[in-house]
């Protein structure tokens, strides 16, 4: 086995990669399943020979005394996995991909809204005032 300081390093590029993911099925043909791609963006930890790490949510503060974030989340993929693997500039002012540029320029939203509650009126809402036993004072 080589030795992993030499074929490997450590990044702080931003990346957006698409990679064939795993699919668990249960209760369907297997025959029809085939692996899905997805994709993913954010900070390129880790990169070697076999696989890399991409960071998509870590902390702003600078590491601890014993090096990484403990809170950060992210992906370790295999190489032969990805499909596509997309070096972000690391400017002042960010890159933005053409379907994400495309949905920030656009009219109405590129998808169909759906809310989880009805726009009905609930039984918690009441349209009439609830009436009350008043006093009469005299």
């Amino acid at each position: 086995m080589e030795n992993s300081a030499v074929t490997c390093s450590i990044f702080k590029d931003v990346v957006v990669v698409r990679y064939l993911d795993h699919v668990q099925y249960s209760r369907a043909p297997a025959l029809i399943m085939a692996p899905q791609t997805r994709e993913t963006i954010g900070w390129l930890i880790y990169e070697c020979e076999q696989y890399i790490t991409v960071a998509y949510d870590r902390d702003v503060e600078p590491p601890t005394l014993k090096g990484g974030d403990p809170k950060a989340s992210g992906l370790v993929l295999l190489k032969s996995d990805i499909v596509n693997l997309q070096k972000l500039n690391n400017t002042s002012t960010p890159l933005l991909l053409p379907e994400l540029e495309r949905s920030l320029n656009a009219q109405k939203p590129p998808y169909q809204i759906e809310y989880a509650l009805q726009s009905t009126e609930r039984k918690t809402h009441r349209t009439q005032p609830i009436k009350t036993n008043k006093l009469e004072t005299t």
